[in-house]
């Protein structure tokens, strides 16, 4: 009898309101259980989080971590007692407690995905960037080292670790195919449910911003490109949706003090129905960011036959270009601009078209269901 793969992964929360992560874990273990792998996953969440429930995956909390770093000793003790029951061992996230852990206990039976924390854009963050780069040397790297590879989410992610501020030499790392599962939804319900609580939106072309707000998002390039339209005499809208904080609060004072109020409209994060009528009522999503390891809200809106803009920032701008699934600008203010207004001034065949090639360029590209090169091969390849 075939023996069933037995897999834990290990992240410190699956809060959605830490950004995509939490989403492409859910998915892509939702993916491995449908090819006959057994998906189990640690968090340091409370005990009570109820992020995710679901009779296919197995969730054990065992927080709160303690700070950034997400020390956490019922973490370790748990895994040191039942490490015995997994085959694999995946850790998501750099920089905490668990890769500590999974170096002590896990010896080289594990996989890292950086998801994104070995950007080069933290060269901006100067003090943190030292912080981090002590870190390394004292023991990030050596954590690396054991794990069987790091776990990358495309090319451009591959090739930007040549740029970044760590030296990732002698680290083994694996590009595999990544996103989501294709969503199941009732669109005209998700729609309406969106419009009841967004009446505003109601007859009204708008474009969508859902994510995090975070400096590296680069809101600031979208708002005052829709102040630009404005003074170019066309009126467009934005609806913006993510968790608070203190970045969001200063991306609302910017658009107030431009008078957008008319224009631009703010939400805290959606989920579940809402988020997919969002994304299926807009007219494209909206990413005007510095960096970005790969974009979930973007493959999110391709998933639903809606083309993005975004920037060269964002590692998936290749695939999104050759798809004609969206348009492409630097991240800069001039750059986005001319590109919002080209997008905005597509006839409505172009737009029909473009959402065609959305979708497909989702099924070629991101869609979990394609077992070549996923992460159910690279398990089952490294028993």
């Amino acid at each position: 009898m075939k023996k069933t793969v037995k897999v834990l992964r290990i992240v410190s929360s699956l809060n959605p309101k830490y950004g995509g992560p939490a989403k492409t874990i859910i998915d892509s273990s939702l993916m491995l259980v449908r090819q006959g792998l057994k998906v189990d996953i640690l968090t340091s969440d409370n005990q009570n989080s109820k992020f995710f429930k679901s009779k296919k995956i197995n969730i054990i909390n065992k927080g709160p971590g303690i700070g950034n770093y997400c020390f956490n000793l019922k973490l370790f003790f748990w895994l040191l007692k039942n490490k015995a029951k997994y085959d694999k061992f995946i850790v998501h996230g750099i920089w905490e407690f668990n890769t500590l852990v999974a170096r002590l206990l896990l010896k080289d039976n594990f996989f890292v995905f950086t998801h994104g924390q070995l950007d080069p854009f933290f060269k901006k963050q100067k003090i943190k960037m030292i912080k981090k780069l002590i870190y390394w040397k004292l023991l990030e790297k050596k954590n690396l080292s054991y794990s069987k590879s790091l776990l990358l989410t495309s090319l451009n992610e591959k090739k930007l670790l040549n740029k970044t501020y760590v030296d990732t030499t002698n680290l083994k790392k694996t590009v595999i195919r990544y996103g989501i599962n294709k969503p199941n939804f009732y669109k005209k319900t998700c729609i309406k449910k969106f419009y009841k609580k967004f009446p505003n939106l109601i007859n009204k072309d708008f474009y969508l911003y859902l994510g995090r707000f975070h400096e590296k998002k680069g809101c600031e390039i979208l708002i005052k490109s829709v102040k630009k339209m404005r003074e170019n005499k066309k009126n467009i809208y934005v609806l913006m949706a993510g968790p608070e904080s203190a970045y969001k609060n200063k991306m609302k004072n910017l658009s107030k003090s431009l008078n957008l109020e008319e224009n631009i409209f703010w939400s805290d994060i959606i989920l579940n129905d809402l988020k997919w009528g969002a994304i299926s009522a807009s007219k494209a999503m909206v990413l005007s960011s510095h960096g970005e390891n790969f974009g979930v809200s973007l493959v999110e809106s391709l998933s639903c036959h809606r083309p993005v803009i975004t920037t060269k920032k964002v590692n998936i701008f290749n695939e999104i270009r050759n798809s004609e699934a969206g348009f492409i600008s630097n991240d800069n203010l001039k750059s986005f601009f001319k590109t919002l207004r080209k997008f905005n001034n597509l006839s409505r065949k172009k737009i029909r078209q473009m959402n065609m090639n959305s979708f497909k360029c989702f099924t070629k590209y991101f869609d979990l269901s394609e077992y070549k090169n996923s992460l159910g091969e690279i398990l089952l390849m490294n028993k």
